[in-house]
């Protein structure tokens, strides 16, 4: 079958307009609050894509998730999806303007999953209830994540975006990989250091494409607390038997 009709978009795009697709939309089977699924759809806004997230998929669902499904075929792994949807539209230049922007965008994606979001995760999710939380790697976690905001920031002391002079797939990828931390624990004393991160984050919550997934953002005041494991119950003394 032919590509949708946004692939075969060859040539410049008018100031502010996307081409949107004639093909069927997708449908992304993946847990809607997740913030990797988020990143899928942002990137599917800018590239005029119409993706449907069926209702009750989460954690409890049969089977991997995420998954693409289009009518040329599946694609599994948020990242691979994420990359998929962001190279349709090729003008619009997600995946930048030319060969080095792409190994740039390609770069930022990667430091933003091993270097950010596997400390971040390791934070986060006792706070979410997610497992418990374990007070050593949590400690860890925290410098690691100040470590990978530190690169950030420095980063973005010369540049207004990840790479190059617009939105790319590393901005989303990034942007999304800090939602349920500015929500949850980087609160105002910990975000303090970081302001060319907290200038490019709120100017990428400003685009519509992200306000359309995101809705508003609200930044956590007071970092919250992880949930340790529950204690043990005791087991009860055994009676003892009766004297015959």
């Amino acid at each position: 079958p032919p590509p949708p009709a946004c692939a075969q978009y060859a040539g410049p795009l008018p100031r502010g307009a996307l081409p949107r697709c004639a093909a069927m939309p997708m449908k992304l089977y993946a847990s809607a609050d997740d913030y990797k699924t988020k990143k899928a759809l942002i990137a599917a806004q800018y590239a005029g894509m119409d993706v449907e997230v069926p209702k009750g998929m989460g954690a409890n669902q049969v089977g991997r998730i995420p998954v693409l499904e289009t009518e040329q075929g599946c694609i599994f792994s948020s990242t691979a999806i994420a990359r998929y949807l962001s190279r349709i539209n090729r003008p619009l230049g997600l995946y930048g303007q030319n060969l080095i922007d792409g190994g740039m965008v390609d770069s930022w994606v990667e430091f933003s999953t091993h270097e950010l979001e596997v400390p971040l995760c390791t934070w986060v999710l006792p706070v979410m209830g997610v497992f418990p939380e374990c007070p050593e790697a949590t400690q860890c976690a925290k410098e690691d994540v100040k470590k990978a905001l530190n690169v950030l920031n420095n980063h973005l002391l010369h540049n207004m975006y990840m790479v190059g002079h617009t939105i790319t797939l590393a901005d989303i990828s990034l942007c999304c990989a800090l939602l349920d931390g500015m929500a949850t624990v980087l609160d105002a004393e910990f975000r303090k250091p970081f302001g060319n991160v907290m200038r490019w984050f709120s100017l990428c919550l400003a685009q519509p494409e992200f306000k359309a997934v995101l809705g508003d953002v609200k930044l956590c005041a007071a970092a919250a607390a992880g949930k340790g494991a529950a204690p043990k119950k005791e087991a009860a003394p055994k009676k003892e038997a009766a004297p015959k």
